[in-house]
């Protein structure tokens, strides 16, 4: 019996905005839905895109992206069109609401950097590691990581976890109550956790790129050379907002933050929220961990949540 021919991704992403094009977002939500289980990534969804900036001028797309999102198609890839589109309609305030870092960025100590843990936490993290020079699917750029580290069972790292999630759940319980925002509503009832490990050399850097199937994305510093004191040059620095290219900036609404590594430090962040970092350019290590809040069910989470209202 011959095997179905796979689907093709863009006809589906073309098919979906013709969809909401003709009015039917909640078509086009459940059609953009089936691509997601297809390609959880969503790396087709600019054919999606493409199709609707051919149709309506760019400034006019705001309220259809809007009744997607609303009709269900809730995500870190649809939101970041929503910004995109509200800051192409000339909405500042909409983009501020999505991508506010005073709001939804939490950079914070987790210890302090003569924390016991830390030099066994580097020689874990540091050991069973991939190269990547240039993944086309992954922003890491001539770098290692170690990968699956929550099925890893060391007492040091099961630690790590422990910290990692009281961090991260006192995050959630600090974000505000507000049903009107995307990203607030889309608050899952249970999380699960994936991480990595990232060793970084001299050239070792991550492209712009947002997490497009979990829900909160983070990173926890455990080794940082002395040369990220260097505040001119921000080697080692992790930037959040939007990528350089896209023309977007604090004026229409989106603004950019800059994190200078630390051990023991961890930052939290919407999954939505574009990030990358810059060369070391010296050839000392620097060791982090990135991880991911994914929604689970509530059979299957690692920890439930509250709804919001609860709170």
């Amino acid at each position: 019996m011959t095997a179905a021919p796979p689907p093709d991704l863009d006809a589906l992403a073309r098919q979906a905005a013709f969809l909401l094009l003709q009015g039917r977002a909640g078509p086009a939500a459940d059609l953009c839905g089936r691509m997601r289980d297809i390609d959880p990534n969503l790396e087709r969804f600019g054919a999606f895109i493409d199709l609707l900036a051919w149709a309506r001028p760019r400034d006019r797309l705001y309220p259809l992206v809007r009744a997607l999102v609303d009709a269900g198609f809730a995500n870190p890839r649809s939101f970041d069109l929503l910004a995109a589109a509200a800051i192409w309609a000339g909405d500042s305030q909409a983009a501020h609401d999505l991508t506010d870092p005073d709001r939804f960025l939490s950079v914070a100590p987790l210890h302090g950097p003569d924390d016991p843990d830390l030099a066994p936490l580097a020689a874990e993290l540091g050991s069973g590691l991939d190269r990547y020079d240039r993944p086309g699917d992954r922003s890491i750029r001539m770098g290692w990581r170690r990968n699956h580290l929550e099925t890893a069972q060391s007492p040091v790292l099961r630690r790590m976890f422990d910290r990692l999630w009281r961090a991260a759940l006192d995050y959630i319980d600090r974000l505000p109550d507000d049903p009107d925002n995307p990203f607030l509503r889309s608050r899952p009832p249970g999380l699960c956790l994936r991480a990595w490990s990232v060793v970084s050399g001299a050239d070792t850097h991550h492209l712009s790129h947002l997490h497009a199937t979990s829900w909160i994305n983070g990173v926890y510093y455990v080794a940082v050379p002395p040369v990220v004191a260097d505040a001119a040059g921000k080697p080692g620095w992790l930037r959040v907002g939007p990528a350089a290219g896209r023309g977007f900036d604090a004026a229409n609404g989106w603004k950019e933050r800059w994190i200078c590594p630390a051990p023991g430090l961890v930052a939290l962040m919407p999954s939505h929220f574009s990030h990358e970092t810059v060369p070391l350019g010296c050839d000392e290590r620097r060791i982090c961990v990135a991880f991911e809040l994914h929604a689970a069910p509530l059979e299957q989470a690692d920890h439930r949540l509250p709804p919001a209202s609860s709170r």
